[in-house]
């Protein structure tokens, strides 16, 4: 059975004010980290925290306020549901996130032009990310992360065979009727596919297109070598999670992770 994490209803918002200033970092980083500790983020999650909270102090740090004279950042976090909700408020120059230009991650690394590489690791770290101001209440950001599912939330499917123009159909069936009566995460074993088509393919990136359309995940696992090539072959490593073992996906669900 899957072991997943589930909020202690006793989780109190926690709250912390410090100087806008370097020297802080080391405090906002052990508040944080009390916080992934608290609610049971393994160590890859709790890291994306620490480091889309940090990206997100720094600016405020270095663009929000004047060096001589430094506000006050402050923060907090809160378990919602099954989210980890983490906001830094502060008082210093208004922030529009849309007039930061999106960082440059083609060019070389000499024709590059600095700014916007903090937003985007935050928007890539998180679950979600937003912003708002107003003259009384400063700039919020407010950053989420989701936790692991709740135990039984994740559909396990096992195909078995060839999964081929003839078979995908068959095969394919019970995962669909489960994604229609409103399963949205679904992990698929492959240990047993032997052969797997173009056919297959598109049936299982249809499946994967109705998950992402109920804002739900597909994982994969356990594929044999020949099965594995299909997908280098055709790019869509890139587009599907290919996980190694069942544990391992699993324990992906809910927190963004992804095979390399």
């Amino acid at each position: 059975m899957q072991v997943c994490y589930v909020p202690e209803p006793d989780i109190a918002m926690q709250s912390l004010k410090v100087s806008a200033t370097l020297s802080s970092l080391a405090l906002i980083s052990d508040f944080i980290s009390n916080a992934t500790t608290s609610v049971g983020l393994d160590e890859h999650a709790a890291w994306q925290v620490q480091l889309a909270v940090d990206e997100a102090a720094t600016n405020i740090i270095q663009h929000g306020y004047d060096a001589d004279n430094p506000g006050q950042i402050e923060l907090t976090w809160d378990v919602d549901g099954v989210n980890l909700v983490v906001t830094l408020r502060d008082f210093g120059r208004r922030f529009n996130p849309f007039d930061v230009p999106p960082p440059d991650l083609v060019s070389p690394l000499e024709e590059r032009q600095p700014g916007g590489l903090g937003l985007y690791l935050m928007s890539r770290l998180m679950d979600d990310v937003a912003f708002s101001f107003d003259d009384v209440n400063g700039n919020l950001l407010t950053m989420t992360k989701r936790l692991r599912l709740l135990a039984g939330a994740v559909r396990v499917f096992a195909l078995s065979g060839r999964i081929d123009a003839v078979t995908t159909a068959a095969a394919l069936e019970p995962i669909y009727a489960a994604v229609e009566d409103g399963n949205r995460y679904v992990l698929i074993n492959m240990a047993e596919v032997s052969f797997l088509s173009s056919s297959g393919l598109r049936a299982l990136l249809l499946v994967r297109k109705h998950l992402l359309a109920r804002d739900g995940e597909l994982r994969l696992c356990s594929l044999q070598p020949q099965v594995y090539e299909v997908f280098v072959l055709t790019g869509f490593t890139q587009v599907f999670s290919l996980h190694v073992s069942q544990d391992d996906a699993l324990a992906a669900f809910g927190q963004g992770a992804r095979e390399p």
